[in-house]
C-alpha cells in the first residue's frame, strides 16, 4: 500500500469522526445537576395529624405509629429522630422499648426521675411494599414487685412527642406510575398552579385536587408559578462555581432573597432545584406551559456561549423538564419531571376525575404513568347503607386482653360520608372468652375520645352486640374509634401469673349511614354537600386564585363538599345568584336568603339570632364566619371574611356544631346555634352521647306537660258525659 493511499484512508476515517464538543466547568456542573436524582422526605407525626404529644401513663402502655413511606421504593439513609420526654416519681426503675415493624429495636431502663430522651436509628434499606413503617412504643413502669398489687399510678407517664420524625431518601427515577408518585407525597403537598390569576377552568381543577387531597389527611399548600418580580426566597439554593459566569444563575448566589429580574431567573431556579418552586403536583395548563417554556427559552439564550453548556442543557431539559413539554391534553392526568423530582401533572379540565381516581376506590389501578380519565367517581347506585369497620384501617382484630387492650381503627370522614349519609350508628360485634374471674369484662366504645357506649359482657365466647348511636358533635376531619376491652385479673393468693384471654372485635361490625335531615344547622347540611351541591365564587377570587383557592379547600373540607359531584359557578360582579340545590357559597349573595350574620364596613361583627341580635362587635380582625343559610327552597352554606380577604384557617375542623362559626387562623374560634345559642357549646367532660337532645328536651317537656293536661281534661269531659247520659237514661 502507497503512503498516499495511507494518508487518503487516514482522511477518511477523519471525516467519519464526529466533532467532539470540550467539555467546559459550565456543562460539568449542568451534567451533575442532570444526574442528581435523590429527592429527600421529612415527615412528622404533626404531619400525620397528631396536633399533640401522647402521654402514655399506664403501667404498662404501648402505642403504635404507621409512618408513610413510599410503597415499593427503595430507601437509603432512612432513619426516625425518636423524640419524647419522662416523668417518674416512683422509685421502682422504668423501661421503655422502641419497635421497627414488630421487631424490638432498642430499650432503656430509666432510673431518673424526669428528662428528655432523643433517639436516632436507621431504618433497614429495602422495599416496603405496605407503604408504612409501624413504630411501635412500649412503656412498662411496675411500681409494685408484689404480682397482685394494682399497677396504677400515675407518677409515672411518658410522652411521646409529636414533633418525632422520619427522613429518607430515594431515587426519583425510581417512581414510574402515579400510583408510586401519589405514596411519596408528604405531609403538606405544593400544588402548583401557572400565576396568580386562572382562567376558570385551571380554577376549578385546582380547588377539587385540593380538597381530595384534605380528604386523604394531607394538609395541601397552593403556590403560583414564580413571575418577573416576584421575590423569592433563596434558601437551600447553591449555584455550582461552573454556572456562575452566566447572568440568570450569578443574581441567584449567595442571597438569602431575590427579586426575579427576568424569566432566564426563573428558569435558573428549576435547574438549581430551589425549594420556592418546589411541587408535588401541578394543574399543566396553556398557561404553565408557556410560561415554563419562556424562562427555559431565556436561560437557554444566556448559555448559547458556551456550546458545550448548550449541549448538556438540551439534555437537562429533555429528561428533567417534561412538565414544559407538551401541553396535557383533555383529561390527561400524567407523571412529569420538574426539576429532579417527578410531580403529578392535572390537565385543566380534569380536576374530578383526578380527586375521584385518587380516591381509596381507585387508586391502586394507577399502575402506569398517565392515564386518560374520562370519569371516576364512587359507585352511588350500589347504596351501601353501611361500612364495615374492620375494612378501615384497623389494628388486628383479636388479641389476649389481662386487665385492658384497645382496638383502634383510624379513617378519614370521606371514607364514611357517601353518596350524601353520614354516619348516624355505630354496630359492635364483639366475643370474649371465659376467664377465671367471675366478674363480667366491660366494653367500651370512644369515637375520637368521647365515649358513646359501654357494656357488660357474658364472655361466653358467642357473639355479642352493642349499638350507639354517632352524634354530630363527635365528627372529625380524621376519625379515630376505639374499642376498650376491660378485665379483672386473677392470681390465686398471689402464687399465679395472671393470663390473658382472647378477645374479638367481629368483621359483623358497621357503621351504619343516615339520610339527611335538614334542620338548619351544619349537620344537617353535610350530607347534602357531599353529593351533587353547588359551588358560588366570585370573579374577583380567580384574579388572586391561590389565596383563596386555600379558602375555598379549607371550608369545603370542613363542610364535607365533593370534590367529583359539585357544580361550578363564577358568579360576574357583584350580582347575586340563583341556586338550585344545596350550594357552598364564597362571599356571593344567594336570592332569597338573609344571612343572619352582618359584616359592616368591614370591621363590624353582628349576630342575629331568631328574635333579637346575639352579638354586635368592632376591632376584631383576620376572621371570617360561615353559616347555614336558606333561599326558602334550598339550604346551603355562606361564607365572609372580615375586614381581610385572606383570611383563612391552618388547622383542619370540621363543621359540627350549631349553624354559625367564627374562624380564625387555629380553626372555629366559636360555634353559635341561632335558634338556641345554649346549644353551641360542646360536651364537656362525663357528658353523654345524649348531650345534644337537651336543646330539645328544654321545649319537649313543657310540651309533654300540656299534652298529659289535656288527655286529662278529655277525661274529665268524657266522664261527665257518660254520667249525664246514665242519668237520662234512669
Amino acid at each position: 500500500m502507497s503512503s498516499r493511499q495511507i494518508y487518503r484512508g487516514l482522511g477518511a476515517a477523519l471525516l467519519l469522526i464526529p466533532c467532539l464538543t470540550m467539555a467546559s466547568p459550565a456543562s460539568e456542573s449542568l451534567r451533575e445537576l442532570r444526574t442528581e436524582t435523590l429527592a429527600s422526605r421529612d415527615i412528622t407525626l404533626k404531619d400525620l395529624g397528631i396536633t399533640a404529644p401522647i402521654v402514655l401513663a399506664d403501667g404498662n402502655a404501648h402505642q403504635d405509629f404507621y409512618l408513610p413511606v413510599p410503597a415499593g421504593v427503595v430507601l437509603s439513609n432512612a432513619n426516625i429522630q425518636f423524640a419524647g420526654r419522662y416523668l417518674k416519681g416512683e422509685p421502682e426503675p422504668a423501661t421503655l422499648v422502641l419497635s421497627l415493624d414488630g421487631q424490638p429495636t432498642w430499650a432503656q431502663r430509666i432510673t431518673d426521675g424526669e428528662g428528655r430522651l432523643e433517639k436516632t436509628f436507621a431504618l433497614s434499606g429495602g422495599v416496603h411494599r405496605n407503604g408504612f413503617v409501624r413504630l411501635s412504643v412500649d412503656w412498662q413502669a411496675m411500681t409494685h414487685f408484689n404480682r397482685c398489687s394494682p399497677n396504677n399510678s400515675i407518677a409515672n407517664s411518658f410522652t411521646v412527642s409529636n414533633d418525632t420524625v422520619i427522613s429518607y431518601r430515594y431515587n426519583s427515577d425510581a417512581i414510574t406510575t402515579l400510583k408510586e408518585a401519589w405514596s411519596t407525597l408528604p405531609g403538606r403537598p405544593v400544588l402548583l398552579v401557572a400565576d396568580e390569576k386562572l382562567e376558570p377552568k385551571s380554577f376549578d381543577s385546582a380547588w377539587r385536587l385540593g380538597i381530595a387531597l384534605e380528604r386523604n389527611g394531607k394538609r395541601v399548600d397552593i403556590r403560583a408559578l414564580p413571575s418577573v418580580g416576584s421575590e423569592i426566597d433563596l434558601k437551600g439554593v447553591s449555584v455550582p462555581s461552573g454556572l456562575t459566569r452566566f447572568p440568570a444563575f450569578s443574581a441567584l448566589s449567595g442571597k438569602e432573597r431575590h427579586k426575579l429580574a427576568n424569566p432566564a431567573e426563573l428558569g435558573a431556579l428549576l435547574v438549581l432545584n430551589a425549594p420556592a418552586i418546589k411541587a408535588e403536583l401541578a394543574i399543566v395548563d396553556e398557561a404553565l406551559h408557556k410560561k415554563l417554556n419562556a424562562a427555559l427559552d431565556a436561560l437557554q439564550q444566556q448559555l448559547s456561549l458556551d456550546a458545550a453548556a448548550l449541549e448538556e442543557f438540551s439534555l437537562w431539559r429533555k429528561h428533567r423538564a417534561t412538565a414544559a413539554g407538551s401541553v396535557l391534553q383533555s383529561g390527561q392526568i400524567s407523571l412529569l419531571t420538574f426539576g429532579k423530582q417527578k410531580i403529578i401533572g392535572i390537565a385543566d379540565n380534569a380536576g374530578a376525575q383526578a380527586s375521584g381516581v385518587f380516591s381509596s376506590t381507585w387508586r391502586n389501578l394507577l399502575v402506569s404513568e398517565q392515564v386518560d380519565a374520562k370519569l371516576a367517581r364512587a359507585d352511588n347506585e350500589a347504596k351501601s347503607n353501611s361500612v364495615r369497620l374492620t375494612s378501615l384501617d384497623a389494628t388486628s382484630n383479636n388479641f389476649d386482653v389481662v386487665a385492658r387492650g384497645d382496638w383502634t381503627a383510624n379513617f378519614p370522614l370521606s371514607v364514611v360520608a357517601l353518596d350524601g349519609r353520614m354516619p348516624e350508628t355505630l354496630v359492635l360485634d364483639v366475643a370474649a372468652a371465659p376467664s377465671a374471674s367471675t366478674t363480667k369484662p366491660v366494653v367500651s366504645v370512644f369515637w375520637n375520645g368521647i365515649l358513646l357506649s359501654a357494656k357488660q359482657l357474658n364472655a361466653n365466647g358467642r357473639p355479642e352486640r352493642l349499638t350507639a348511636r354517632v352524634p354530630g358533635y363527635v365528627l372529625g376531619v380524621t376519625n379515630s374509634v376505639k374499642v376498650s376491652f376491660q378485665r379483672q385479673p386473677v392470681s390465686a393468693n398471689c402464687d399465679e401469673i395472671p393470663q390473658g384471654y382472647p378477645v374479638e372485635v367481629l368483621p359483623s361490625s358497621h357503621i351504619k349511614l343516615g339520610d339527611p335531615y335538614p334542620d338548619g344547622t351544619f349537620i344537617g347540611l353535610l350530607p347534602l354537600l357531599s353529593n351533587t351541591p353547588q359551588l358560588f365564587v366570585p370573579e374577583k377570587y380567580l384574579a388572586s386564585a391561590p389565596t383563596h383557592l386555600k379558602q375555598i379547600v379549607r371550608i369545603g373540607s370542613a363542610s364535607g363538599l365533593s370534590p367529583t359531584g359539585t357544580r361550578f359557578v363564577v358568579a360576574s360582579g357583584e350580582s347575586s345568584v340563583k341556586s338550585k340545590g344545596p350550594f357552598l357559597s364564597m362571599e356571593v349573595p344567594v336570592s332569597g336568603a338573609k344571612p343572619k350574620v352582618q359584616i359592616v364596613g368591614g370591621k363590624e361583627l353582628r349576630v342575629d339570632g331568631r328574635k333579637a341580635p346575639l352579638l354586635d362587635i368592632k376591632g376584631v380582625e383576620q376572621l371570617s364566619t360561615v353559616e347555614v343559610i336558606d333561599d326558602g327552597k334550598d339550604s346551603g352554606l355562606y361564607w365572609y371574611a372580615l375586614l381581610n380577604e385572606n383570611a383563612r384557617s391552618d388547622v383542619p375542623f370540621v363543621l359540627n356544631r350549631g349553624n354559625i362559626a367564627v374562624i380564625g387562623d387555629a380553626g372555629p374560634l366559636a360555634w353559635i346555634d341561632s335558634a338556641n345559642p345554649d346549644a353551641s357549646h360542646p360536651p364537656g367532660a362525663g357528658e353523654s352521647a345524649f348531650f345534644e337532645w337537651r336543646r330539645y328536651i328544654s321545649w319537649s317537656v313543657p310540651a309533654i306537660s300540656i299534652g298529659l293536661l289535656a288527655l286529662l281534661l278529655l277525661a274529665i269531659l268524657a266522664r261527665r258525659a257518660s254520667r249525664k247520659r246514665k242519668e237520662s237514661q234512669g
